[in-house]
């Protein structure tokens, strides 16, 4: 740990002092959460005081109590308080950023101020910042204003912080108010005079307990479980109206049918703790064993990030990396996860504690070093100090903040670094003199000098022990210091001079520099004003320089975005070579090597392919390993973008390349063979994988100089991130690929990283994020012919061109470039949609019953209930013509009373909402069905694709006498893969579309028999003749079919048989001659 800490020092430097908008933004609500008007209504008399106290302790549902009353209300600046608030600059910088979050139209706040503050210049002034803040919102707004700050005891209970809030609500302009919401005794210096004077509002617990009318609409209308009333008074009587013990009362029992719903004894417990105690440990014991170990493992952690999890269980021996799916369970099951406004989930207070108090000491020790391993690893040092602290694992929390302290020094987080110095036992702090110079550091900025010079001069002692000369030199730095800000300079020269000498060959000139800056203040200080400017000029020539501004060498079409002119050059001189072939290998610059990664960067995946094949091929001829590794590394983009997508040959062909690389020791060829390594497992799910590779191409690519192969890395794997819903994760990587591509000059992978931003903003729906990037993407497609990136698979782009269609139907319907947007949804034949669940819905109805929302298959159990596949089907066979609900009900419940029928035709049509759209928002219109009044039927013109209808289409088309009847008759045969919806045979409403599909199969596979005799296909038609007569033995055509076949190929024993099978059929079933024609074609075939 402590090397990896020396290494990675220098570029976390401003790790500390980032802005978390989770904090700063109100939770969005949870679907279970019920709106409780009675709270609200109690909340909304903030407005009327200065200041508003809400008291309550945890699990009284506080917290969504203010998200209902936050999303009702405005404007109101919300702050959600966390530990790491202590500190008087992380304070300030989150209250800023929430009031300009909340009032964007306030752009002078001292927000630039705080961010360029450097420790060096002492203790924050915030006072005078707090009142320019003060005075910017009196200057703004005269409108109502309202402040929360939740959790607020937190940062309480000692510091800067009550100060810096007493002095905000004391000073604020009468249209400013303040609540406070926290555990019980909160308190400020202030309080009992704003009490006094009446300005005061204080809302206790009882204003959140839930009263009998309240539960038993909670238990009805959100758990979907009716009580009568002495069940909601038992539940008062056991839990108090205790929000969190209803939950879990919910959690306990929703397993239980309504008819044998029991409330059991031992919930009448002594106490409300201990209430929760029982709940919670007999719904932690009904789950499954891994979810129980996840719970346990995973309470370890602040914020449940699916990446963190997986790497925690794996460090504790587990194989499973399905941390996202457990996440999602847990939501699913409304398990106590809190979803934050940025869409991470944490485990709720009360429950944490819970899972916390389960697991042994020393298995939570083993957990938080293992956390911390992560966050140090994931260059988040603030976390990793957390886990350490919660550890007690003193040296390496000691060796973290040898090399951090001086990060947040130079922040001014001089209290979050004294609270974490001042937690580590003396012993280790002792072995440590970094420590004590820090120590000695803060005692000065904070002007006690004498306990500054103790701290430095043992850090001294310390360093001379070990032979340190840098330490010693540091600590002499110190000691200056606060002789020169003593003004103090005889003692000061005596100690500069020596480091100096300490330095004086060292690598650290910046260090030299700053000595040197100090000796010639000192100087002046003494009035030797020359010797000062001498010392001066000495300090700038040691100065280093700063970072080179090299930029790559050239730009080639390729790499700046010019696909069209690169492909159209590019294909030129592919055939000019056909006639003048290079007889020189051009490593990665072989003309159909470049063609192919343009080909797949436009989703021509085909196209791609073939070029890549041929450059191959090249380098095998050339004896050109180099050429033939990219040629590999091209067919694997290629693979993964045909008709049938081949992932497991793709990567074999990425493997060959790397294998190749190896051989001839050419490291540079593994960045575009783990490029591709990435999107092969990332677009797959294993991002695990993905990610290790995506590290090993950056590293080799970034030691190269290659920022833009870098960059599109980057994009693949923040568009596996995105298609595996790990947003916040997906926009760290897509944001550096986007600042990437802008410093190459690409708009191409610019536009294709910001296209997938917007689809993550989507999803997640932040459209106050999305508009304006979208439109940029938008116009950009538009100006450079990029609208491949929505209309086909491509290689940065989707694996399913349909992902992108919701943010086409979006730009269209809202004018964001929606001329440019309906021309793109014409070419997909979708300009008529209404909405766009980001999917195609392919329904199989021929021979068998299966449905795809766009690659994944709806299992047989994914239907939930029989009913709603039925339904489904129902609708399909009836899409035509919409159906009531009454005649839906009597086919699908034809024995049940009219009340019963409706109640399940409800359930069954939510279900059915839930199996086709899974993440289709409450109360949003379905893409694919339609109510219009009491009547329902599929939507006209969604992205629904029907075999049945497809069948339908062909055989009409194929059975017009134009030249390719034939090929359009055979695909329609080949889609009838047996009888309409098998699995309702007996359903009486599917027998009349069952029959008229039965007649076109018939009529297409006689016409296309009589093409293939005609054509002389004889076996062909003898097959399909034998297939119509499977399907219907008295179709007299077929027998005419089979007999011209079996008589042009010399078969006159089966021309006979045939015949006499013909007679007997016809007479056994219908008891009818054969025609004449028949019986005239016979007799002339048969004596031919």
């Amino acid at each position: 740990m402590v090397s990896w800490i020396a290494v990675e020092s220098t570029r976390l430097m401003n790790q500390f002092s980032s802005i978390l908008r989770t904090k700063i933004i109100p939770p969005p609500r949870n679907a279970r959460t019920m709106s409780r008007p009675r709270v609200s209504e109690q909340l909304r008399g903030a407005f009327d005081y200065r200041l508003t106290i809400l008291l309550a302790g945890a699990g009284y549902g506080k917290s969504t109590a203010l998200a209902e009353f936050a999303a009702e209300t405005q404007p109101l600046i919300w702050y959600q308080v966390s530990e790491e608030d202590g500190d008087p600059l992380v304070f300030l910088l989150h209250l800023f950023h929430a009031t300009r979050e909340a009032l964007p139209a306030i752009t002078d706040l001292p927000i630039s101020y705080l961010e360029a503050w450097d420790g060096a210049q002492g203790i924050l002034p915030w006072q005078g910042i707090l009142d320019q803040f003060i005075n910017v919102l009196s200057r703004h707004s005269e409108e109502q204003i309202l402040f929360v700050f939740d959790d607020v005891h937190i940062v309480l209970e000692g510091g800067e912080v009550p100060h810096i809030l007493d002095r905000f609500i004391g000073r604020a302009p009468a249209n400013i108010h303040t609540l406070l919401a926290g555990r019980p005794d909160l308190t400020l210096p202030h309080l009992s005079r704003w009490r006094s004077k009446g300005e005061v509002l204080t809302l206790d617990q009882q204003t959140l307990t839930f009263t009998a009318q309240e539960i038993s609409s909670l238990f009805s209308n959100q758990y979907r479980l009716d009580l009568t009333n002495e069940e909601v008074a038992s539940l008062l009587t056991y839990t108090e109206g205790w929000a969190i013990a209803l939950q879990l009362i919910w959690q306990s029992i929703r397993s239980q049918t309504s008819s044998s719903l029991e409330f059991p004894l031992h919930w009448q417990a002594d106490s409300l703790e201990s209430l929760f105690d029982v709940l919670a440990q007999e719904v932690f014991s009904r789950h499954p064993a891994d979810i129980r170990e996840f719970l346990l493992v995973t309470s370890t952690l602040r914020d449940l990030n699916p990446e963190a999890c997986d790497a925690l269980r794996r460090a504790m021996g587990s194989p499973a990396s399905d941390s996202a799916s457990m996440l999602a369970y847990l939501r699913r099951q409304d398990l106590f996860v809190v979803e934050t406004a940025e869409g991470t989930l944490r485990y709720h207070h009360i429950f944490h504690n819970f899972l916390r108090q389960q697991c042994a000491a020393e298995q939570r020790v083993q957990w938080n070093r293992a956390a911390a391993d992560y966050y140090l690893s994931h260059k988040n040092p603030e976390s990793a100090v957390y886990h350490l602290l919660e550890a007690k694992a003193w040296d390496d929390m000691a060796y973290l903040l040898d090399t951090y302290s001086q990060t947040l020094l130079s922040g001014g987080r001089f209290d979050t670094l004294a609270s974490y110095i001042a937690s580590l036992p003396p012993l280790s702090l002792n072995q440590h003199p970094m420590l004590l110079f820090t120590l000695g550091e803060l005692a000065r900025l904070h002007s006690r000098f004498d306990e500054s010079l103790g701290w430095y001069r043992q850090a001294e002692t310390v360093w001379r022990q070990r032979g340190q000369l840098d330490g010693i030199a540091r600590s002499l730095r110190g000691q200056s210091r606060v002789y020169l800000d003593t003004v103090n300079p005889s003692q000061a020269e005596k100690l500069l001079e020596e480091a100096i000498r300490l330095t004086d060959g060292f690598e650290d000139r910046e260090a030299q520099v700053r000595l040197f800056e100090l000796l010639a203040e000192n100087k002046l200080n003494s009035g030797h004003v020359e010797e000062a400017e001498r010392l001066r000029q000495r300090a700038e020539e040691l100065r280093l320089e700063g970072p080179s501004d090299g930029q790559l060498q050239f730009r080639v079409w390729l790499r700046t975005g010019r696909l069209n002119e690169a492909r159209r050059g590019l294909e030129e001189q592919a055939e000019a070579e056909k006639q003048n072939p290079v007889q020189m290998p051009r490593a990665h610059r072989e003309t159909y090597l470049l063609l192919s990664l343009i080909y797949s960067y436009q989703g021509l995946g085909e196209l791609a392919n073939q070029s890549a094949l041929e450059g191959t091929r090249r380098g095998d001829e050339l004896k050109s390993p180099f050429v033939t590794a990219v040629g590999h590394m091209r067919q694997g983009h290629a693979l993964m973008l045909l008709a049938q997508p081949n992932y497991a040959l793709a990567r074999k062909q990425f493997e060959k390349a790397i294998e190749i690389s190896r051989a001839v020791n050419v490291p540079r060829l593994l960045v575009e063979a783990n490029w591709g390594l990435c999107r092969v497992s990332g677009y797959q799910g294993d991002l695990t994988l993905a990610q290790t590779h995506a590290q090993q191409a950056i590293e080799i690519a970034s030691q190269a100089g290659d920022e833009w192969i870098a960059s599109l890395t980057r994009l693949t794997m923040g568009a596996s991130l995105m298609l595996a819903s790990r947003y916040e994760a997906a926009e760290e990587w897509l944001n550096r690929a986007v600042l990437g591509f802008q410093e190459c000059s690409d708009p191409f992978g610019k536009t294709a990283a910001r296209l997938w931003l917007c689809y993550g903003w989507y999803k997640q729906r932040q459209m106050d994020r999305l508009g304006r990037t979208l439109t940029e993407a938008l116009a950009t497609c538009r100006e450079n012919d990029y609208g491949f990136l929505f209309t086909s698979v491509s290689h940065l782009g989707a694996p399913d061109e349909r992902i992108f269609t919701p943010l086409l139907v979006l730009a269209r319907d809202r004018n964001m470039e929606g001329a440019y947007a309906l021309r793109l949804l014409e070419a997909l034949r979708l300009d008529r949609v209404q909405s766009h669940p980001g999917f195609r819905l392919a329904v199989e109805t021929l021979g068998n019953f299966q449905v795809k929302r766009g690659s994944e298959l709806i299992p047989s159990n994914g239907w939930r209930r029989e009913k709603s596949r039925q339904l489904f089907q129902l609708l399909i066979t009836y899409r035509q013509s919409p159906l009531d609900r009454d005649q839906i009900c009597e086919h699908l419940w034809p024995e049940a009373d009219l009340a019963t029928a409706q109640r399940n035709f409800k359930i069954t049509l939510n279900t059915l909402y839930q199996v086709l759209e899974p993440e289709r928002d409450a109360g949003s219109d379905s893409a694919f069905i339609v109510r219009d009044g009491t009547t329902y039927t599929l939507r006209l013109n969604a992205d629904l694709w029907l075999d049945s209808d497809h069948f339908a289409r062909l055989t009409r088309e194929g059975l017009k006498p134009v030249s390719h009847s034939m090929q359009m008759l055979e695909e329609a045969v080949a889609l009838y893969r047996g009888e309409y919806l098998p699995d309702a045979l007996y359903e009486s409403w599917a027998a009349e579309e069952r029959e008229r599909l039965a007649t076109l199969f018939l009529e297409a596979a006689d016409k296309l028999c009589e093409l293939y005799v005609q054509t002389a296909r004889f076996t062909e038609a003898i097959d399909l003749g034998q297939r119509i007569l499977a399907k219907d033995n008295c179709w007299e055509r077929a027998y005419r079919h089979l007999m011209q076949a079996f008589n042009a190929l010399g078969d006159r024993g089966q021309l006979a048989r045939t015949y006499q099978r013909c007679q007997q059929t016809l007479k056994e079933e219908l008891d009818v001659l054969p025609s004449q024609e028949t019986q005239d074609l016979y007799r002339k075939l048969i004596h031919s």
